[in-house]
C-alpha cells in the first residue's frame, strides 16, 4: 500500500513532528497547515483505508505529495499551498468512495465545507485547485472508474455471458435435433431387427421348402416307377402266353400261370400305396410351410396392430403363435383314400385262403 510503505509513512510521521510545533504569521496560511494536519494524520492512523480509497490521486500526485512533505518548510508558503491542495484533493477522493451507507466524520465533513467556502477568499492557484478537486474531479474519477480494466473485463465477461447463453441454447436445439434423429434411427433399427428377425424365420421355411420340393419330386418318381413296375409284368406275361396259345384270346391254363405274379403285384401295390401316401402327406407339409411362409410377411404389422388389442385380448396372438411354431403335419385326414376298395380286395383273399 502506498502510505503504508515504510518510506512513505516515516515521512509523514516526520512531517506532522516538525508540522505540529511550527507557528506561521500569516493566518491563513496557519489555518491551512493545520487543517492540512488533520487530514495527514487521518492517513497515518489509517494508511491502508486511504491508500485503498485514493488509488486516482495516489497516481497523479501522490509521489509529489510526498516529496513535499519530506521537503517541507514554514517560511516557503508554496509548500503549504500545495501540501494543502493535495491535502484536500485526498480527502474529497476518500469521501466519494468511502462506501455505501458510510459518510466522513462530523469533523472531517466540517473540515472539507470550510476549506470549500473560503476557496473564494484564496489566491487564484489555490482556489481553481480547491475547485477542481470539489467539482471537476469526481467527473474525472468516475470516467476512471468506468474505464477500469477491472470493469472492462466485468463488462466484456457480461458480453461473454450472453453469447455462451445464445450458444448454450444453439447447442440445445442441436442437441433437441440430434437426440429426435436418434430416436428416428432407433426406431428404424427396432423395425429392421423385427423385419431381419422374420426373414430369418421366413428363410429357415424357405430352405424346409426346397427340401420338400426335392422329396415331392423323388416320391412322384417313385410312384411312377412302380406304377410301371406293376403293369409291365403283367402287360409282358398277357403278351408271352398270347404268342405262345397263338389265340387271340387267353385260355383258362394261361390265366392260372399268371398266378404267380399276383404276389409280387400285391407287393408292388403295398409299396405303391406306401409312396402315394408319403407324396400326400409331403404336399399336405409344403402346403402348411407355404402358409408360414405367407403368414411372416404380414406378421410384423399383424402385431403392431394386435399390440393395441392385446390391452384387451391377453391372447390376440395365440392362434398365429400356435400355427406359426406348431409341428409340421405328416399327413391329412380329410385327404380322401385312393386305396379303400384294395384294402377289401385284400381282405376278399384272405378269407378265400382260410376257406
Amino acid at each position: 500500500m502506498f502510505f503504508s510503505n515504510e518510506r512513505n509513512n516515516a515521512i509523514m510521521v516526520a512531517f506532522i513532528k516538525k508540522a505540529s510545533g511550527v507557528v506561521i504569521g500569516d493566518e491563513k496560511l496557519n489555518i491551512r497547515l493545520i487543517r492540512s494536519l488533520e487530514i495527514i494524520k487521518s492517513i497515518n492512523r489509517r494508511p491502508d483505508e486511504w491508500s485503498e480509497k485514493c488509488t486516482f490521486n495516489i497516481k497523479w500526485i501522490g509521489e509529489q505529495f510526498i516529496s513535499w512533505l519530506e521537503e517541507f518548510n514554514a517560511d516557503t508558503p508554496e509548500y503549504i499551498n500545495d501540501i494543502y491542495t493535495c491535502a484536500y484533493r485526498f480527502l474529497c477522493e476518500f469521501d466519494f468512495f468511502i462506501g455505501k451507507d458510510r459518510e466522513l466524520g462530523f469533523d472531517f465533513l466540517a473540515l472539507k465545507n470550510a476549506i470549500q467556502k473560503d476557496a473564494r477568499l484564496l489566491d487564484d492557484e489555490v482556489c481553481s485547485n480547491i475547485i477542481y478537486a470539489s467539482y471537476q474531479m469526481p467527473a474525472n474519477l468516475i470516467k476512471d472508474f468506468l474505464n477500469n480494466e477491472g470493469l472492462t473485463e466485468i463488462s466484456d465477461f457480461d458480453r461473454r455471458v450472453t453469447e455462451a447463453k445464445g450458444l448454450k441454447d444453439k447447442w440445445d436445439e442441436e442437441l433437441k435435433s440430434k437426440e429426435d434423429e436418434v430416436v428416428q434411427l432407433k426406431d428404424k433399427l427396432e423395425e429392421y431387427k423385427i423385419g431381419f428377425n422374420f426373414v430369418g424365420l421366413y428363410n429357415g421355411f424357405d430352405k424346409l421348402f426346397l427340401n420338400k420340393v426335392k422329396e415331392k419330386r423323388l416320391s412322384f418318381y417313385s410312384l411312377l416307377a412302380l406304377g410301371f413296375a406293376i403293369i409291365i409284368p403283367l402287360a409282358a406275361q398277357f403278351y408271352i402266353s398270347l404268342l405262345d396259345s397263338k389265340q387271340s384270346f387267353l385260355a383258362t391254363g394261361d390265366l392260372l400261370k399268371l398266378v404267380p405274379l399276383l404276389s409280387i403285384e400285391l407287393i408292388l401295390l403295398y409299396y405303391f400305396r406306401i409312396v402315394l401316401q408319403n407324396l400326400k402327406s409331403i404336399k399336405t407339409q409344403i402346403l402348411q410351410i407355404e402358409l408360414r411362409k405367407t403368414l411372416c410377411q404380414f406378421i410384423q404389422s399383424y402385431a403392431d396392430y394386435s399390440s393395441s388389442i392385446k390391452k384387451q385380448d391377453s391372447i390376440a396372438l395365440e392362434k398365429f403363435e400356435n400355427l406359426i411354431f406348431s409341428g409340421i403335419l405328416s399327413d391329412s385326414d380329410k385327404l380322401p383314400s385312393t386305396f379303400d376298395g384294395i384294402d377289401q380286395l385284400t381282405a376278399l383273399i384272405k378269407s378265400a385262403k382260410s376257406s
